[in-house]
C-alpha cells in the first residue's frame, strides 16, 4: 500500500511537471513568435530609414547640380555681357546692334535657365514616382507582416483556449 501511494505521488508530480513543461513550451513559442514579429517590424523600419537617407542624398545631389548649373549659366551670361560691353566701348556708333545683342543674350540665358528648370522638374517627377512605388511596396510588406502577426496571434489564442 505504501508503494502504491508513493507511485501515485510520483505520477501526480510527473503530471504536474509535464503540465508545467507544456505551459512553458507554449510561452516559449509565443515569445519566439513575438521576437519574429519585432524583428520583422525593426527590419521594415530600417528599410524605411535607409530609403529616407537615400532620398535625402538624392535630393541634396540634385540641388547641388542645380546650383552648379545655374552658376554656370550666370558666369556665361556675365562673360557674354562683358564682351558685349567691351564691343560697345570699342565701337560706340553701333549702339542699336549692341542693345539687340544684349536682349538676345538675355533671352538665351532665360531660355537656358527655363530648360534647366524643366529638366530638373522632369527628374523630380521621376524620383517622386520611384519613391511612391517604393513606399507602396513597403506599405504592402508592412500590411502582410501585420496580417501574419494577426493570424499568428489568433492561432496562439485558440491554442491557449
Amino acid at each position: 500500500k505504501g508503494g502504491n501511494s508513493l507511485n501515485s505521488a510520483f505520477a501526480k508530480e510527473l503530471e504536474t511537471a509535464k503540465a508545467e513543461i507544456e505551459k512553458r513550451q507554449k510561452t516559449l513559442a509565443g515569445l519566439d513568435m513575438y521576437m519574429r514579429d519585432v524583428t520583422e517590424k525593426k527590419d521594415l523600419e530600417l528599410k524605411q530609414y535607409q530609403q529616407t537617407i537615400a532620398d535625402l542624398k538624392r535630393s541634396f545631389e540634385k540641388e547641388r547640380k542645380q546650383w552648379q548649373g545655374q552658376d554656370a549659366i550666370k558666369r556665361g551670361h556675365i562673360e557674354r555681357l562683358k564682351s558685349l560691353v567691351d564691343k560697345h566701348n570699342e565701337t560706340p556708333d553701333e549702339e542699336e546692334d549692341t542693345f539687340e545683342e544684349i536682349l538676345r543674350e538675355e533671352m538665351r540665358v532665360m531660355k537656358a535657365a527655363f530648360e534647366l528648370k524643366m529638366s530638373n522638374l522632369r527628374e523630380e517627377i521621376t524620383q517622386k514616382s520611384i519613391a511612391c512605388s517604393r513606399e507602396v511596396r513597403l506599405l504592402k510588406e508592412e500590411l502582410e507582416t501585420e496580417r501574419r502577426q494577426s493570424s499568428a496571434y489568433q492561432a496562439k489564442i485558440k491554442a491557449l483556449e
